[in-house]
């Protein structure tokens, strides 16, 4: 082998797979930032410099975040929430299932006779756990948002749309030749399915980026997005059936 090739190899695979000599091109984009307004970045594909400084350079990556811009906003969004924030509206949830539960024992909340039940149920738990599930679950990252000096902005996710300049073609050359560098600085790379997914070019390429880098599947979470449709539409209706039985 020609030693000089071998190094000009090495410096090539450094290049690509690492940020060294330009860390300031390892950018991120807060959680809060991604999903406010409901995940308004989703709205159109079309980016510019002001979406470009929605991120910064940052010393870590949470999150790659790989979709098609074919898929309709509120299924990404409904995704995200399903993905990140589904652990805080639980725990939240409980919290408040237990402190109603208290002052329930209390007598310090009101009590329902159900005619098919012998003892009085507790009315504000059984009809207020489910809203506060689902409004922790869609608006955390909002509240978060407002809050950001006391809580900060949440997990930090890669973004093409926020993290590679839209409109300078040099600095976009770039940062989609540091693909692999994004990755590699990834702790997981959230996918989120369509059936589209495997058909587009990009999302096949990060994919192959991806194993071409990590070559495990472990830091690789694939969220079809009508999962969390399914999810949260479950909640709903188990919450109006359970509601109507009061009536």
């Amino acid at each position: 082998k020609d030693p000089k090739r071998v190094r000009t190899l090495n410096r090539r695979v450094v290049d690509l797979l690492t940020f060294e000599g330009c860390e300031d091109m390892r950018r991120g984009t807060p959680l809060t930032r991604i999903l406010k307004q409901q995940a308004r970045i989703f709205t159109r594909s079309s980016g510019s410099s002001s979406t470009y400084t929605l991120s910064e350079p940052v010393s870590r990556i949470d999150g790659f975040i790989s979709h098609n811009w074919s898929v309709p906003r509120h299924h990404k969004f409904l995704s995200l929430c399903f993905h990140y924030n589904l652990p805080i509206a639980a725990i939240v949830t409980a919290i408040f299932m237990m402190l109603v539960g208290l002052l329930t024992i209390f007598n310090l909340m009101p009590e329902l006779e159900l005619p098919d039940s012998d003892y009085p149920e507790g009315i504000v738990c059984r009809i207020g756990c489910a809203p506060m599930f689902l409004c922790v679950a869609v608006f955390v990252r909002d509240i978060q948002h407002f809050a950001r000096y006391f809580f900060g902005g949440g997990p930090i996710v890669f973004l093409d749309k926020t993290c590679i300049h839209q409109e300078d073609m040099v600095v976009q050359k770039k940062g989609i030749e540091k693909l692999g560098a994004y990755l590699c600085n990834s702790t997981e790379m959230l996918v989120l399915y369509t059936d589209v997914y495997l058909r587009r070019l990009w999302t096949v390429y990060e994919v192959a980026s991806y194993f071409a880098v990590k070559r495990e599947l472990t830091s690789m979470k694939v969220i079809p997005v009508v999962i969390p449709e399914v999810f949260f539409g479950s909640v709903v209706v188990l919450y109006c059936a359970s509601t109507l039985q009061l009536l």
